[in-house]
Protein backbone atom coordinates (compact mmCIF):
# COMPACT_ATOMS: atom_id res chain seq x y z
CA UNK A 1 0.00 0.00 0.00
CA UNK A 2 2.81 2.49 0.87
CA UNK A 3 4.33 1.44 -2.95
CA UNK A 4 0.97 2.91 -4.01
CA UNK A 5 -0.22 5.50 -1.72
CA UNK A 6 3.94 6.74 -2.45
CA UNK A 7 3.03 6.33 -6.13
CA UNK A 8 -0.18 8.74 -5.67
CA UNK A 9 1.81 11.36 -3.73
CA UNK A 10 4.29 11.61 -6.16
CA UNK A 11 2.25 12.10 -9.52
CA UNK A 12 -0.46 14.20 -7.61
CA UNK A 13 2.59 16.66 -6.81
CA UNK A 14 3.72 16.57 -10.11
CA UNK A 15 0.43 17.40 -11.66
CA UNK A 16 -0.02 20.16 -9.35
CA UNK A 17 2.89 21.55 -10.75
CA UNK A 18 2.18 20.99 -14.00
CA UNK A 19 -1.41 22.45 -13.61
CA UNK A 20 -0.05 25.73 -11.83
CA UNK A 21 2.54 25.82 -15.34
CA UNK A 22 -0.33 25.59 -17.37
CA UNK A 23 -2.58 28.08 -15.69
CA UNK A 24 0.20 30.87 -15.47
CA UNK A 25 1.51 30.35 -19.01
CA UNK A 26 -2.51 30.08 -19.93
CA UNK A 27 -2.88 33.40 -18.36
CA UNK A 28 0.17 35.37 -19.86
CA UNK A 29 -1.05 34.37 -23.41
CA UNK A 30 -4.33 35.49 -22.80
CA UNK A 31 -3.19 38.39 -22.14
CA UNK A 32 -0.56 38.45 -25.01
CA UNK A 33 -3.02 36.55 -28.36
CA UNK A 34 -6.22 37.49 -29.38
CA UNK A 35 -9.11 34.84 -28.85
CA UNK A 36 -9.20 34.37 -33.00
CA UNK A 37 -5.27 33.59 -32.31
CA UNK A 38 -5.95 31.20 -29.46
CA UNK A 39 -8.35 29.94 -31.54
CA UNK A 40 -5.96 29.32 -34.85
CA UNK A 41 -3.90 27.07 -32.56
CA UNK A 42 -6.27 25.38 -30.69
CA UNK A 43 -7.77 24.20 -33.94
CA UNK A 44 -4.62 23.13 -35.53
CA UNK A 45 -3.99 21.20 -32.22
CA UNK A 46 -6.80 19.18 -32.51
CA UNK A 47 -5.83 18.23 -35.36
CA UNK A 48 -2.47 17.54 -34.06
CA UNK A 49 -4.14 15.34 -31.08
CA UNK A 50 -5.93 13.40 -33.27
CA UNK A 51 -3.52 12.26 -34.98
CA UNK A 52 -0.98 11.49 -32.08
CA UNK A 53 -3.97 9.15 -30.45
CA UNK A 54 -3.74 7.11 -33.26
CA UNK A 55 0.42 7.31 -32.96
CA UNK A 56 0.25 5.98 -29.70
CA UNK A 57 -1.88 3.16 -30.40
CA UNK A 58 -2.16 1.71 -27.01
CA UNK A 59 1.20 0.81 -26.58
CA UNK A 60 2.21 2.48 -23.77
CA UNK A 61 -1.25 0.75 -21.75
CA UNK A 62 -0.07 -2.64 -23.28
CA UNK A 63 3.27 -2.54 -21.42
CA UNK A 64 2.07 -1.25 -18.37
CA UNK A 65 -0.80 -3.85 -17.75
CA UNK A 66 0.92 -6.86 -19.47
CA UNK A 67 1.49 -9.55 -16.82
CA UNK A 68 4.65 -10.55 -18.17
CA UNK A 69 7.05 -8.60 -20.10
CA UNK A 70 10.79 -9.29 -21.34
CA UNK A 71 13.68 -6.58 -23.33
CA UNK A 72 12.49 -8.16 -26.92
CA UNK A 73 8.58 -7.26 -25.86
CA UNK A 74 9.78 -3.67 -25.09
CA UNK A 75 11.87 -3.34 -28.53
CA UNK A 76 8.62 -4.28 -30.57
CA UNK A 77 6.80 -2.00 -28.65
CA UNK A 78 9.05 1.03 -29.40
CA UNK A 79 9.53 -0.29 -33.48
CA UNK A 80 5.85 -0.36 -34.13
CA UNK A 81 5.79 3.43 -31.92
CA UNK A 82 8.53 5.31 -34.48
CA UNK A 83 6.67 3.64 -37.38
CA UNK A 84 3.20 4.81 -36.18
CA UNK A 85 5.26 8.26 -35.39
CA UNK A 86 6.79 8.56 -38.78
CA UNK A 87 3.83 7.92 -40.46
CA UNK A 88 1.53 10.76 -38.84
CA UNK A 89 4.04 13.01 -39.33
CA UNK A 90 4.31 12.45 -43.02
CA UNK A 91 0.85 12.82 -43.18
CA UNK A 92 0.38 15.84 -40.63
CA UNK A 93 3.27 17.80 -42.85
CA UNK A 94 2.29 16.79 -46.11
CA UNK A 95 -1.65 17.69 -45.63
CA UNK A 96 -1.15 20.95 -43.93
CA UNK A 97 -1.71 22.87 -46.93
CA UNK A 98 -4.83 20.96 -47.89
CA UNK A 99 -6.07 21.57 -43.90
CA UNK A 100 -5.28 25.17 -43.96
CA UNK A 101 -7.62 25.75 -47.34
CA UNK A 102 -10.53 23.72 -45.94
CA UNK A 103 -10.60 26.55 -43.47
CA UNK A 104 -9.90 29.22 -45.72
CA UNK A 105 -7.12 30.12 -43.16
CA UNK A 106 -3.16 29.71 -45.09
CA UNK A 107 -1.95 30.44 -40.95
CA UNK A 108 -2.96 26.88 -40.10
CA UNK A 109 -0.42 25.22 -42.11
CA UNK A 110 2.77 26.92 -40.90
CA UNK A 111 1.51 25.82 -37.42
CA UNK A 112 0.53 21.93 -38.44
CA UNK A 113 4.09 22.04 -40.51
CA UNK A 114 6.05 22.67 -37.51
CA UNK A 115 3.80 20.33 -35.07
CA UNK A 116 4.79 17.54 -36.90
CA UNK A 117 8.32 17.66 -35.43
CA UNK A 118 6.70 16.68 -31.99
CA UNK A 119 5.88 13.13 -33.55
CA UNK A 120 9.75 12.41 -34.72
CA UNK A 121 10.49 13.00 -30.46
CA UNK A 122 8.14 11.18 -28.82
CA UNK A 123 9.13 7.44 -29.59
CA UNK A 124 12.07 7.99 -27.54
CA UNK A 125 10.22 8.47 -24.39
CA UNK A 126 6.95 7.09 -24.43
CA UNK A 127 8.28 3.15 -23.67
CA UNK A 128 10.59 4.73 -20.95
CA UNK A 129 7.77 6.31 -19.33
CA UNK A 130 5.00 3.53 -19.66
CA UNK A 131 8.05 1.34 -18.29
CA UNK A 132 8.56 3.50 -15.32
CA UNK A 133 4.91 3.66 -14.75
CA UNK A 134 4.27 -0.42 -14.69
CA UNK A 135 7.70 0.10 -11.79
CA UNK A 136 5.43 2.82 -10.17
CA UNK A 137 8.63 4.99 -10.72
CA UNK A 138 6.60 8.06 -10.24
CA UNK A 139 9.25 10.35 -8.64
CA UNK A 140 11.26 9.99 -12.38
CA UNK A 141 8.44 10.52 -13.95
CA UNK A 142 7.65 13.72 -12.25
CA UNK A 143 11.31 15.08 -12.74
CA UNK A 144 10.89 14.47 -16.65
CA UNK A 145 7.38 16.01 -17.03
CA UNK A 146 8.00 18.77 -14.45
CA UNK A 147 11.10 19.96 -16.10
CA UNK A 148 9.66 19.27 -19.42
CA UNK A 149 6.38 21.50 -18.96
CA UNK A 150 9.01 24.65 -17.12
CA UNK A 151 10.94 24.72 -20.33
CA UNK A 152 7.72 24.52 -22.78
CA UNK A 153 6.16 27.09 -20.66
CA UNK A 154 8.95 29.75 -20.66
CA UNK A 155 9.75 29.37 -24.75
CA UNK A 156 6.06 30.07 -25.17
CA UNK A 157 5.75 33.15 -23.04
CA UNK A 158 8.41 34.40 -24.58
CA UNK A 159 7.85 33.48 -28.17
CA UNK A 160 4.91 35.21 -27.30
CA UNK A 161 6.17 37.91 -25.76
CA UNK A 162 8.25 38.96 -28.83
CA UNK A 163 4.52 38.51 -31.03
CA UNK A 164 4.78 35.05 -32.58
CA UNK A 165 1.23 34.79 -32.07
CA UNK A 166 -0.49 31.40 -31.99
CA UNK A 167 3.19 29.66 -33.23
CA UNK A 168 3.99 30.28 -29.88
CA UNK A 169 2.21 27.65 -28.33
CA UNK A 170 3.86 25.16 -31.32
CA UNK A 171 7.51 25.69 -30.41
CA UNK A 172 6.61 25.33 -26.38
CA UNK A 173 4.87 22.06 -27.36
CA UNK A 174 8.09 20.81 -29.83
CA UNK A 175 10.71 21.74 -27.06
CA UNK A 176 8.46 19.92 -24.08
CA UNK A 177 8.81 16.85 -25.96
CA UNK A 178 12.58 17.10 -26.98
CA UNK A 179 13.34 17.62 -23.41
CA UNK A 180 10.63 14.64 -22.48
CA UNK A 181 13.15 12.63 -24.84
CA UNK A 182 16.37 13.21 -23.46
CA UNK A 183 15.48 13.05 -19.40
CA UNK A 184 13.99 9.80 -20.34
CA UNK A 185 17.05 8.29 -21.60
CA UNK A 186 18.62 10.16 -18.24
CA UNK A 187 16.01 8.75 -15.85
CA UNK A 188 16.49 5.18 -17.87
CA UNK A 189 19.96 4.96 -19.82
CA UNK A 190 18.90 1.46 -21.40
CA UNK A 191 19.32 2.18 -25.57
CA UNK A 192 19.01 -1.43 -26.22
CA UNK A 193 15.55 -1.40 -25.94
CA UNK A 194 15.76 1.10 -29.26
CA UNK A 195 16.96 -1.84 -31.14
CA UNK A 196 14.02 -2.73 -33.50
CA UNK A 197 12.14 -5.77 -33.51
CA UNK A 198 8.98 -7.72 -34.83
CA UNK A 199 9.21 -10.67 -32.31
CA UNK A 200 5.95 -9.95 -30.28
CA UNK A 201 4.49 -7.32 -33.06
CA UNK A 202 1.38 -9.22 -33.53
CA UNK A 203 0.30 -9.17 -29.58
CA UNK A 204 0.77 -5.22 -29.50
CA UNK A 205 -1.21 -4.95 -32.04
CA UNK A 206 -3.93 -7.32 -31.09
CA UNK A 207 -4.12 -5.36 -27.89
CA UNK A 208 -3.62 -2.10 -29.89
CA UNK A 209 -6.53 -2.30 -31.87
CA UNK A 210 -8.75 -2.55 -29.36
CA UNK A 211 -7.21 0.39 -27.05
CA UNK A 212 -6.80 3.06 -30.47
CA UNK A 213 -10.21 2.65 -31.10
CA UNK A 214 -11.32 3.91 -27.67
CA UNK A 215 -8.77 6.45 -27.72
CA UNK A 216 -9.82 7.53 -31.13
CA UNK A 217 -13.22 7.91 -29.96
CA UNK A 218 -13.16 9.31 -27.20
CA UNK A 219 -11.09 12.46 -28.75
CA UNK A 220 -12.63 12.34 -31.96
CA UNK A 221 -15.71 13.54 -29.58
CA UNK A 222 -13.64 15.65 -27.57
CA UNK A 223 -12.09 17.38 -30.98
CA UNK A 224 -14.42 17.18 -33.39
CA UNK A 225 -16.70 19.67 -31.97
CA UNK A 226 -13.43 22.26 -31.71
CA UNK A 227 -13.05 21.23 -35.65
CA UNK A 228 -16.65 21.43 -36.39
CA UNK A 229 -16.95 24.96 -34.53
CA UNK A 230 -14.59 26.53 -36.83
CA UNK A 231 -16.20 26.17 -39.56
CA UNK A 232 -19.71 26.78 -38.24
CA UNK A 233 -19.44 29.47 -35.19
CA UNK A 234 -15.67 30.91 -36.29
CA UNK A 235 -12.82 30.94 -34.39
CA UNK A 236 -13.56 33.93 -32.13
CA UNK A 237 -16.07 30.81 -30.67
CA UNK A 238 -13.45 28.47 -31.01
CA UNK A 239 -11.43 30.23 -28.54
CA UNK A 240 -14.04 31.12 -26.16
CA UNK A 241 -15.54 27.45 -25.80
CA UNK A 242 -11.97 26.08 -25.43
CA UNK A 243 -10.44 28.37 -22.91
CA UNK A 244 -14.57 27.46 -21.04
CA UNK A 245 -13.72 23.79 -21.24
CA UNK A 246 -10.09 24.30 -19.87
CA UNK A 247 -11.37 26.50 -16.97
CA UNK A 248 -14.30 23.94 -16.26
CA UNK A 249 -11.78 21.17 -16.26
CA UNK A 250 -9.55 22.68 -13.92
CA UNK A 251 -10.20 20.30 -11.20
CA UNK A 252 -10.30 17.06 -13.14
CA UNK A 253 -6.84 18.29 -14.22
CA UNK A 254 -5.89 18.91 -10.74
CA UNK A 255 -6.80 15.80 -9.64
CA UNK A 256 -7.70 13.25 -11.92
CA UNK A 257 -4.71 13.96 -14.16
CA UNK A 258 -2.71 13.63 -11.29
CA UNK A 259 -4.45 10.04 -10.17
CA UNK A 260 -5.14 8.75 -14.13
CA UNK A 261 -1.33 7.55 -14.33
CA UNK A 262 -1.29 5.85 -11.49
CA UNK A 263 -4.84 3.93 -11.86
CA UNK A 264 -4.09 1.08 -13.88
CA UNK A 265 -0.29 0.26 -12.81
CA UNK A 266 -1.87 0.25 -9.60
CA UNK A 267 -5.05 -1.77 -10.66
CA UNK A 268 -3.05 -4.08 -12.69
CA UNK A 269 -0.72 -5.00 -9.84
CA UNK A 270 -3.68 -5.83 -7.70
CA UNK A 271 -5.21 -7.75 -10.06
CA UNK A 272 -1.70 -9.87 -10.75
CA UNK A 273 -1.44 -9.92 -6.67
CA UNK A 274 -4.87 -11.50 -6.49
CA UNK A 275 -7.03 -8.96 -5.40
CA UNK A 276 -10.24 -7.64 -5.58
CA UNK A 277 -11.13 -4.52 -8.79
CA UNK A 278 -14.84 -4.11 -7.05
CA UNK A 279 -13.09 -2.57 -3.57
CA UNK A 280 -9.98 -0.61 -5.83
CA UNK A 281 -13.43 0.87 -7.84
CA UNK A 282 -15.51 1.56 -5.18
CA UNK A 283 -12.69 3.06 -3.40
CA UNK A 284 -11.23 5.06 -5.98
CA UNK A 285 -14.79 6.98 -7.10
CA UNK A 286 -15.26 7.23 -3.48
CA UNK A 287 -11.65 8.99 -2.68
CA UNK A 288 -12.10 10.80 -6.20
CA UNK A 289 -15.46 12.57 -5.72
CA UNK A 290 -14.88 13.77 -2.53
CA UNK A 291 -12.67 16.47 -3.91
CA UNK A 292 -14.06 16.68 -7.71
CA UNK A 293 -17.14 17.26 -6.56
CA UNK A 294 -17.00 20.03 -4.38
CA UNK A 295 -14.12 21.68 -6.48
CA UNK A 296 -16.45 21.48 -9.54
CA UNK A 297 -19.40 23.04 -7.29
CA UNK A 298 -17.00 25.96 -6.30
CA UNK A 299 -16.18 26.66 -10.07
CA UNK A 300 -19.55 26.67 -11.01
CA UNK A 301 -20.67 29.34 -7.76
CA UNK A 302 -17.46 31.47 -8.96
CA UNK A 303 -17.01 30.70 -12.95
CA UNK A 304 -17.20 34.69 -13.12
CA UNK A 305 -14.29 35.97 -10.77
CA UNK A 306 -12.00 32.58 -11.61
CA UNK A 307 -12.73 33.76 -15.28
CA UNK A 308 -11.80 37.34 -14.79
CA UNK A 309 -8.51 36.24 -12.94
CA UNK A 310 -7.38 33.80 -14.98
CA UNK A 311 -8.28 34.92 -18.53
CA UNK A 312 -8.58 38.91 -18.47
CA UNK A 313 -11.88 40.96 -18.93
CA UNK A 314 -11.95 40.35 -22.51
CA UNK A 315 -12.73 37.02 -21.75
CA UNK A 316 -15.97 37.10 -19.48
CA UNK A 317 -17.62 36.18 -21.96
CA UNK A 318 -17.03 32.43 -21.18
CA UNK A 319 -17.62 32.60 -17.51
CA UNK A 320 -21.61 31.37 -18.23
CA UNK A 321 -20.04 28.66 -20.16
CA UNK A 322 -18.23 27.66 -17.72
CA UNK A 323 -20.76 27.67 -15.00
CA UNK A 324 -23.18 25.67 -17.06
CA UNK A 325 -20.27 22.96 -18.09
CA UNK A 326 -18.90 22.37 -14.72
CA UNK A 327 -22.46 21.44 -13.15
CA UNK A 328 -22.16 18.75 -16.27
CA UNK A 329 -19.13 17.69 -15.30
CA UNK A 330 -20.56 16.82 -11.87
CA UNK A 331 -21.53 13.72 -13.99
CA UNK A 332 -18.73 12.60 -15.37
CA UNK A 333 -16.26 12.62 -12.03
CA UNK A 334 -15.77 8.77 -12.04
CA UNK A 335 -15.22 8.85 -15.66
CA UNK A 336 -11.99 7.91 -15.70
CA UNK A 337 -11.69 4.92 -13.48
CA UNK A 338 -13.91 3.27 -16.42
CA UNK A 339 -11.58 2.17 -19.05
CA UNK A 340 -8.43 1.25 -15.84
CA UNK A 341 -10.96 -1.29 -15.01
CA UNK A 342 -12.34 -2.45 -17.43
CA UNK A 343 -8.51 -3.17 -18.93
CA UNK A 344 -7.79 -4.56 -16.13
CA UNK A 345 -10.64 -6.60 -15.75
CA UNK A 346 -9.60 -8.13 -19.19
CA UNK A 347 -12.63 -6.58 -20.89
CA UNK A 348 -11.33 -4.04 -23.04
CA UNK A 349 -13.78 -4.69 -25.95
CA UNK A 350 -16.25 -3.85 -23.47
CA UNK A 351 -14.94 -0.16 -23.19
CA UNK A 352 -14.96 0.43 -27.14
CA UNK A 353 -18.42 -0.96 -27.18
CA UNK A 354 -19.27 1.44 -24.21
CA UNK A 355 -17.42 4.26 -26.49
CA UNK A 356 -19.61 2.86 -29.72
CA UNK A 357 -22.76 3.03 -27.56
CA UNK A 358 -22.35 6.68 -26.14
CA UNK A 359 -20.24 8.49 -28.00
CA UNK A 360 -22.23 9.30 -31.46
CA UNK A 361 -25.48 10.30 -29.95
CA UNK A 362 -23.49 12.61 -28.26
CA UNK A 363 -21.91 14.28 -30.64
CA UNK A 364 -25.09 14.82 -32.66
CA UNK A 365 -26.41 16.42 -29.58
CA UNK A 366 -23.72 19.15 -29.25
CA UNK A 367 -23.08 19.58 -33.16
CA UNK A 368 -27.07 19.70 -33.47
CA UNK A 369 -26.55 22.41 -30.51
CA UNK A 370 -23.88 24.07 -32.11
CA UNK A 371 -26.48 25.62 -34.91
CA UNK A 372 -28.49 27.15 -32.01
CA UNK A 373 -25.63 28.90 -30.05
CA UNK A 374 -22.22 28.42 -27.51
CA UNK A 375 -24.89 28.41 -24.71
CA UNK A 376 -26.43 25.95 -26.10
CA UNK A 377 -23.25 23.34 -26.72
CA UNK A 378 -22.75 24.26 -23.24
CA UNK A 379 -27.00 22.84 -22.31
CA UNK A 380 -26.65 19.86 -24.03
CA UNK A 381 -23.78 18.53 -22.13
CA UNK A 382 -25.98 18.70 -19.37
CA UNK A 383 -27.70 15.55 -20.76
CA UNK A 384 -24.60 13.97 -22.52
CA UNK A 385 -22.79 13.82 -19.40
CA UNK A 386 -24.93 11.72 -17.39
CA UNK A 387 -25.80 9.65 -20.78
CA UNK A 388 -21.84 8.78 -20.84
CA UNK A 389 -22.03 7.69 -17.61
CA UNK A 390 -24.92 5.49 -17.21
CA UNK A 391 -23.92 3.59 -20.55
CA UNK A 392 -20.17 3.09 -18.82
CA UNK A 393 -22.07 1.42 -15.34
CA UNK A 394 -23.78 -0.59 -17.83
CA UNK A 395 -20.36 -2.24 -18.67
CA UNK A 396 -18.65 -2.04 -14.99
CA UNK A 397 -21.34 -3.48 -13.03
CA UNK A 398 -21.41 -6.93 -14.56
CA UNK A 399 -17.37 -6.77 -15.02
CA UNK A 400 -16.77 -6.35 -11.17
CA UNK A 401 -20.18 -7.63 -9.84
CA UNK A 402 -21.28 -3.85 -8.48
CA UNK A 403 -24.47 -3.15 -7.43
CA UNK A 404 -26.20 0.03 -7.22
CA UNK A 405 -26.77 0.15 -4.02
CA UNK A 406 -22.70 -0.42 -3.34
CA UNK A 407 -22.00 2.28 -5.32
CA UNK A 408 -24.82 4.50 -3.53
CA UNK A 409 -23.32 4.07 -0.40
CA UNK A 410 -19.68 4.90 -2.50
CA UNK A 411 -21.10 8.11 -3.53
CA UNK A 412 -23.06 9.00 -0.65
CA UNK A 413 -20.56 10.77 1.30
CA UNK A 414 -19.07 12.79 -0.89
CA UNK A 415 -22.93 14.11 -1.80
CA UNK A 416 -22.76 15.29 1.51
CA UNK A 417 -19.28 16.78 1.57
CA UNK A 418 -20.14 18.50 -1.86
CA UNK A 419 -23.45 19.87 -0.47
CA UNK A 420 -21.33 20.75 3.03
CA UNK A 421 -19.06 22.65 0.20
CA UNK A 422 -21.32 24.61 -1.42
CA UNK A 423 -23.20 26.16 1.08
CA UNK A 424 -20.89 29.30 2.83
CA UNK A 425 -20.07 30.31 -0.98
CA UNK A 426 -23.69 30.38 -2.08
CA UNK A 427 -24.83 32.42 1.20
CA UNK A 428 -21.66 34.71 0.05
CA UNK A 429 -23.84 34.68 -3.66
CA UNK A 430 -26.81 35.51 -2.49
CA UNK A 431 -26.14 38.66 0.37
CA UNK A 432 -23.26 40.41 -1.73
CA UNK A 433 -25.89 42.22 -3.71
CA UNK A 434 -23.54 41.40 -6.64
CA UNK A 435 -24.56 37.57 -7.93
CA UNK A 436 -22.30 35.53 -9.54
CA UNK A 437 -20.25 38.69 -10.48
CA UNK A 438 -17.95 38.72 -7.18
CA UNK A 439 -15.52 41.51 -6.69
CA UNK A 440 -11.86 40.49 -4.53
CA UNK A 441 -12.97 40.49 -0.90
CA UNK A 442 -16.33 38.72 -1.94
CA UNK A 443 -14.07 36.03 -3.99
CA UNK A 444 -11.80 35.61 -1.06
CA UNK A 445 -14.76 35.26 1.33
CA UNK A 446 -16.49 32.70 -1.27
CA UNK A 447 -13.42 30.40 -0.75
CA UNK A 448 -12.83 30.55 2.28
CA UNK A 449 -15.84 29.42 3.01
CA UNK A 450 -15.62 26.32 0.86
CA UNK A 451 -12.43 25.44 2.08
CA UNK A 452 -14.26 25.30 5.58
CA UNK A 453 -17.52 24.07 4.86
CA UNK A 454 -15.37 21.29 3.24
CA UNK A 455 -13.34 20.58 6.25
CA UNK A 456 -16.01 20.79 8.69
CA UNK A 457 -18.44 18.43 6.94
CA UNK A 458 -15.54 16.07 6.83
CA UNK A 459 -14.76 16.40 9.89
CA UNK A 460 -18.45 15.10 10.61
CA UNK A 461 -19.12 12.62 8.56
CA UNK A 462 -16.99 9.27 7.84
CA UNK A 463 -15.39 9.34 4.78
CA UNK A 464 -12.39 7.25 3.06
CA UNK A 465 -10.63 10.44 2.29
CA UNK A 466 -9.72 10.88 5.87
CA UNK A 467 -8.08 7.95 6.23
CA UNK A 468 -6.05 8.65 2.91
CA UNK A 469 -5.08 12.08 4.12
CA UNK A 470 -4.01 10.60 7.38
CA UNK A 471 -2.03 8.01 5.52
CA UNK A 472 0.00 10.31 3.12
CA UNK A 473 0.43 12.66 5.76
CA UNK A 474 2.25 9.87 7.74
CA UNK A 475 4.30 8.71 4.88
CA UNK A 476 5.88 12.35 4.08
CA UNK A 477 6.88 12.51 7.27
CA UNK A 478 8.98 9.36 7.50
CA UNK A 479 10.06 10.01 4.59
CA UNK A 480 11.30 13.22 6.18
CA UNK A 481 12.64 11.75 9.11
CA UNK A 482 14.74 9.70 7.41
CA UNK A 483 15.81 11.77 4.97
CA UNK A 484 17.12 13.80 8.26
CA UNK A 485 19.14 10.70 9.89
CA UNK A 486 22.33 11.24 8.23
CA UNK A 487 22.93 14.84 8.66
CA UNK A 488 22.73 14.44 12.59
Amino acid sequence: MNGIRSSFVFSVVEKYLSQVLLIGTTAVMARLLTPAETGLFLTANAVILLADNFRTFGVGTYLVQERQIDRALVRSAFTLTLLLSSFCATLTFASADAVASFYGTPELAPLLAASSLAFVLTPFSGPIIALLQRELAFGRIAIINVTSAIAGSAITIWLGLNHHGAMSFVWGSVATSALMAVLALVMRPQLSIFVPSLSHMRRILSFGTWSSLITILNMAYDLLPRLMFGKILGFDAVGLYSRALTISQLPDRMLVSALQPVVLPALSAHVRAGGNLKEGYLRGVSLTTAVHWPALVMLALLADPVVHVLLGPQWMAAAPLVRVVALANLALAPAFLTFPVLVAAERIRDALLASLISLPPSFILVIGAAFISLEAVAASLLIVAPLQMAVAYAFIRPAISLTWRQLWRALRPSIVLALGTALPPSFVVVLSGQGFALDGLMTVLAVAGGAAGWLATLLSIEHAVKGELVGSFRLLLDRFARARVPAE
